[in-house]
């Protein structure tokens, strides 16, 4: 009797870890376990047929002499943030061939395809930099109809994926922002033109 007694105490042991495990693990991939924060369109945007414009190249669209882009057969993902300390927007700039479901996309230092700017005052000084070397990944999961068509005359796209990207030596001397940031996260970003993007309302 002890013996069927102790027995039933370490199967409902074993039964309580198991669906502790279970609802401590996230479903899916580890991939989603980066994925709490959502990176939505008041963050951000993605743009199609847009290139980041080579050094030495007239852009077609110049945001704050900063970041600069051009027409182009492939699309530019966007992240805008503020940073920790504030008064400083900081801008991350992704490249890529086309949105395609369950593609996924490594970056390495030095790739051409990536961008990282700085924007804001330190004293009466105005800051555009761009800075910083972009290393990680980003995975495109799907598209979907998007709720805010951001004033545009059109049914507006989300493309909806997740970013693990970090961006080092970051420039910071003489202003408050940090030397490294991580971008971990899902995104739900609209998908714009070029022509558009030079139309809407975005805030630096």
């Amino acid at each position: 009797m002890r013996s069927l007694l102790l027995f039933l105490v370490v199967v409902m042991v074993t039964a309580c870890s198991s669906r502790e495990e279970k609802s401590d693990t996230p479903a899916g991939t580890a991939t989603e376990t980066v994925s709490a924060d959502v990176i939505g369109g008041d963050m951000g945007y993605i743009v199609e047929n847009a290139r980041l414009t080579p050094e030495g190249e007239q852009a077609e669209l110049n945001i704050k002499g900063g970041m600069q882009l051009s027409s182009g057969e492939s699309q530019v993902l966007v992240i805008r943030t503020q940073s920790e300390e504030g008064g400083f927007t900081e801008w991350l700039a992704l490249q890529y061939p086309a949105f395609s479901t369950g593609a996924r996309l490594e970056y390495a230092a030095g790739d051409d395809r990536t961008a990282f700017w700085v924007f804001g005052i330190a004293g009466d000084q105005e800051v555009i930099r761009r800075t910083g070397t972009v290393e990680g990944n980003i995975r495109f999961i799907k598209q979907e109809p998007a709720e805010n068509s951001l004033g545009l005359n059109r049914n507006v796209t989300n493309g909806v994926g997740e970013i693990e990207v970090v961006v080092m030596g970051i420039d910071n001397a003489d202003i408050p922002v940090q030397s490294e940031k991580k971008y971990a996260a899902r995104f739900r970003l609209p998908i714009i033109t070029l022509g558009e993007l030079a139309r809407i309302n975005q805030p630096i």
